[in-house]
């Protein structure tokens, strides 16, 4: 595996969260793999609010990383990331808090999908938050290249209906790869079935409403049994090892 991308269609579905949850169970869900968050919302990052707002790096972040010569290497990308544990099995690269900030990042996105590639021969997966689609500054070649797209959604009218339009113009700009996948947050009682129909989706992935654990994401407060057997992560368990079933590993390219 190498990219996985999470993007939304409409509103605030709870992508930055999803993101958080997978990458945060990926190493226990993905056994010898590690994770590698990437915070590439061009509204403006939910992570710099919420779980990095204790403060990042000076030397870490998207800006600092897109500042040098491409073409980027695995070590670049890397040493531009926040280790969020001790042994660095999950990483996170911070984005911008500014739009105006996420303009001078189009060129880098290439190179970063690049040594994405060159990471997952490594151990490392790589996520991708990349916010709301059709942003003009969004990280448009991630989301066209990755291995796999998901769409989260929200489990409603109108959360359902802007995202089937997502996902069939994903389904016409990814011919030949895998087709876009939705992620439901909260069902609200319509059956996988009449959610992969009203999307035009193959394959349904959900999470869990999980108020409190959003909440401790947001503060930063990753640790105690109640977070570590929470429903969200409990759910992202599951949906990980599922994104692993759909996405199999790639073969390192040896000369």
């Amino acid at each position: 595996m190498s990219v996985v991308v999470l993007c939304s269609a409409h509103g605030a579905p709870g992508v930055t969260t999803s993101a958080l949850a997978l990458a945060w169970v990926w190493p226990a869900a993905r056994p010898g793999r590690r994770v590698l968050l990437v915070d590439g919302d061009p509204a403006g990052s939910g992570l710099l609010t919420g779980y990095l707002s204790g403060g990042v790096p000076r030397d870490a972040g998207v800006s600092i990383l897109a500042a040098g010569r491409p073409p980027l290497s695995a070590d670049q990308l890397v040493g531009c990331c926040v280790a969020l544990d001790a042994d660095a099995t999950r990483m996170v690269l911070p984005g911008v808090l500014d739009p105006v900030q996420a303009r001078p990042l189009a060129p880098m996105w290439g190179s970063l999908l690049s040594a994405a590639r060159d990471l997952s021969d490594q151990g490392v997966d790589v996520l991708v938050d990349a916010g709301r689609v059709g942003h003009h500054h969004e990280p448009r070649v991630l989301v066209t290249e990755a291995d796999l797209v998901a769409v989260v959604v929200r489990g409603d009218v109108s959360s359902v209906a802007p995202s089937a339009a997502a996902v069939r113009a994903l389904m016409a700009e990814r011919k030949g790869r895998h087709a876009p996948v939705a992620l439901v947050v909260d069902a609200s009682g319509y059956s996988s079935g009449q959610i992969r129909a009203a999307l035009g989706v193959t394959e349904v992935l959900s999470l869990v409403r999980d108020d409190w654990t959003a909440h401790q994401f947001a503060l930063g407060a990753t640790s105690g049994w109640r977070f570590e057997r929470s429903p969200l992560l409990r759910a992202a368990h599951a949906t990980a090892a599922r994104i692993a079933d759909l996405v199999p590993e790639r073969t390192a390219v040896t000369s």
